[in-house]
């Protein structure tokens, strides 16, 4: 069978390879540890769901009937007051889109402001979906690197050098996937302040922003002297705990998101509109503030003792304890060495022999390799501790 050059040149997720091996073997009855889901690890707030089903029963019409492809007034209304209640900005609800998911405003953010063969600006290590998307657009890619010995903040000097003089625009998050890491203010201002005298675009992923358990989310709107450079892709995969449910925003200068509406018409029509209500009842009823409080603790907690573990269990690797988000990315590269693997080989043989599914770290760049993401969130305390042993007795450290 023919298919596209552009659908075929993207390779073959490893991750994807890992999850549906998790899900064979857990069919098969054996008990997996898997650590490879970048979502929450626990449910939506009961009283939340239980408000949506009622509102949907009294009226489904309207919650399940076309809307705007901008997305529902309501909800962008609601999406403008969180803003400035959480971070002190002022966003018209006519300057947001409602996106299906998070990467469906990746996607439009990329097409809208760039054209084929424009560069892009990568840090490296960064979320797989980045990587990809660019080679479908047909981008060149620079990068500045991201080290455990920099705490995963790129060198300054790197972004002076490539922003706005070879590369059109940056796209980054933070907090951070893979790394979990906090930008740091200086590395911040200097994105802002280069992109702006050159004309460049950020592209800032703000997925996490809710989940930072020491320290503050970085808010580039309150560094930048306007919107006009600058595009932020939100989510509420992770702050209302419905990545299933594929609903995310997108804001900017109203120029970009008019252009960006119109292609959403074209792509997808509209986002899933009973998400919609849902987070708009989720936004406007104080269900948001609530999860936040009930599971930020939590999952602060499985952190450390994941965090902990490692430590313990695997003296030889370089991990750093992360700040925010919901992954260690340890360097394990003395123990794949030993192995005599690469660490999608390494990531493949501990799930067969020990159940233990975690990511390999070359899928998010060059300079991930040899590293594992692990996510801390999806499991308790006491299922994260044993599968680190497990991993440690693969390693021959047990």
């Amino acid at each position: 069978m023919s298919v596209s050059r552009r659908v075929s040149s993207l390779p073959v997720n490893p991750q994807r390879v890992l999850i549906a091996k998790a899900e064979e073997l857990s069919r098969r009855g054996v008990k997996v540890y898997n650590y490879t889901a970048g979502q929450p690890g626990l449910p939506p707030d009961t009283e939340a769901l239980n408000y949506f089903i009622e509102m949907l029963r009294r009226d489904p019409f309207k919650h399940f009937r076309y809307v705007s492809t901008q997305g529902l007034p309501e909800l962008r209304t609601a999406i403008s007051e969180d803003l400035r209640k959480y971070g002190g900005v002022d966003v018209e609800p006519s300057n947001i889109l409602v996106t299906t998911g998070g990467a469906d405003g990746l996607v439009l953010s990329i097409y809208t402001l760039l054209d084929e063969g424009d560069t892009l600006l990568l840090l490296d290590p960064s979320y797989s979906v980045y990587w990809d998307l660019a080679r479908l657009a047909g981008l060149r890619v620079e990068t500045c690197r991201q080290l455990y010995e920099n705490g995963f903040n790129p060198d300054p000097e790197c972004i002076k050098d490539k922003l706005g003089s070879s590369a059109k625009a940056i796209l980054l998050a933070s907090p951070d996937n893979p790394t979990s890491r906090v930008i740091n203010s200086e590395v911040a201002k200097t994105i802002v302040d280069v992109a702006y005298e050159r004309k460049a675009w950020i592209i800032y992923d703000v997925a996490y922003k809710h989940l930072v358990y020491e320290g503050e989310h970085v808010w580039f709107e309150k560094l930048a002297p306007s919107m006009d450079r600058l595009v932020v892709v939100g989510s509420f995969s992770k702050d209302i705990a419905i990545p299933g449910g594929r609903l995310g925003y997108v804001y900017g200068p109203s120029n970009a998101i008019a252009e960006m509406t119109k292609l959403k018409g074209v792509l997808g029509i509209v986002a899933p509109v009973p998400m919609q209500w849902m987070a708009y009842y989720y936004l406007s009823g104080g269900f948001k503030e609530k999860y936040l409080r009930e599971v930020i603790p939590v999952y602060r907690r499985r952190r450390d003792a994941a965090y902990e573990a490692l430590k313990k269990n695997l003296p030889r690797a370089r991990v750093l304890k992360p700040a925010a988000s919901m992954y260690l990315f340890p360097d394990m590269a003395h123990y794949i060495r030993e192995k005599g693997l690469d660490d999608v080989g390494f990531t493949m043989k501990l799930i067969e022999e020990k159940g233990v599914a975690m990511l390999p770290g070359s899928i998010f760049g060059e300079s991930g390799s040899n590293h594992l993401r692990i996510t801390f969130v999806t499991m308790d305390e006491k299922n994260l501790v044993e599968g680190i042993e497990l991993l440690a007795e693969f390693v021959g450290e047990k």
